[in-house]
């Protein structure tokens, strides 16, 4: 339960502290500038999606170094890069959505909150299925089929929405 916790939290803080760099770094553009930047970034993983069966990830679990502390730094640890969300596997294209909706936003409380979100939903279900000690077989590759092309029509909302500010 402890271990759980703490998890929960750490998650939450590296997802916090993300989420408000990327909402600071999008206030201190201009915001066609940042409406620009989205669009590009928008199409190439709109782009991504189509032509790579993967997302762009560093495609690792948890550092098993950490594993050996056994005890609360390992669940901080990992729970601090589960939130961060791109130092481990993502598995869908969706999560792009994430740092580009806190950058957009030029605002870091709004894209601390966006990015909480998120990692509150990938730590929280991870561990509540942990904890309840269920396992879905073929889970990802079964929701990317879902998940890929959500991601190309959200992705063409997004872009749809920001060509105005260009």
């Amino acid at each position: 339960m402890v271990a759980g916790a703490v998890l929960l939290l750490s998650a939450l803080t590296g997802a916090a502290l993300t989420g408000a760099v990327l909402g600071l770094l999008g206030a201190a553009l201009e915001p066609a500038l940042r409406a620009l930047l989205a669009v590009v970034a928008a199409l190439t993983v709109a782009v991504g999606v189509v032509v790579r069966p993967v997302p762009w990830q560093l495609d690792r679990e948890t550092n098993t170094a950490w594993l050996l502390y056994q005890d609360w730094r390992t669940a901080a640890y990992n729970g601090f890069a589960l939130g961060l969300g791109f130092t481990t596997r993502i598995g869908f294209w969706l999560f792009y959505l994430v740092p580009l909706s806190a950058f957009v936003m030029g605002n870091p409380l709004h894209g601390a909150i966006g990015y909480a979100v998120f990692a509150m939903s990938r730590v929280g279900i991870s561990a509540l299925f942990a904890a309840t000690n269920i396992w879905i077989s073929g889970g990802i590759t079964r929701a990317r089929a879902v998940a890929d092309p959500v991601a190309v029509i959200v992705l063409g909302a997004l872009i749809a929405a920001l060509i105005p500010w260009l």
